[in-house]
């Protein structure tokens, strides 16, 4: 009984290696696929498009940046003044 292997494991790997080849294969058909679809279904903006809509982009980021800045002070300073109020009511 010392030498006996059971022939499960082989069975598993005669199994498998289909599966993974039929796995690698449609992975490549995806990747063909993909490129085929960037390459000529898909219709790129040009230059000048581009460059207004990163204009667009950068003005409404900091525009927002700024209102988030002013929010943040005007809390910030409200919940100063009011914990000083409640330390100099306490004292």
């Amino acid at each position: 009984m010392v030498g006996y292997r059971s022939p499960k494991p082989l069975i598993r790997v005669r199994i498998l290696v289909p599966v993974q080849i039929k796995i690698m294969s449609s992975f490549v058909d995806f990747l063909k696929g993909s490129y085929n679809e960037f390459r000529h279904k898909v219709e790129w903006p040009k230059w000048s498009d581009l460059q207004s809509s990163t204009i667009v982009v950068t003005v409404a980021t900091v525009i927002l940046a700024l209102f988030t800045f002013g929010v943040d002070e005007l809390f910030s300073k409200a919940i100063s003044n009011i914990l000083g109020i409640l330390i100099n009511s306490f004292n």
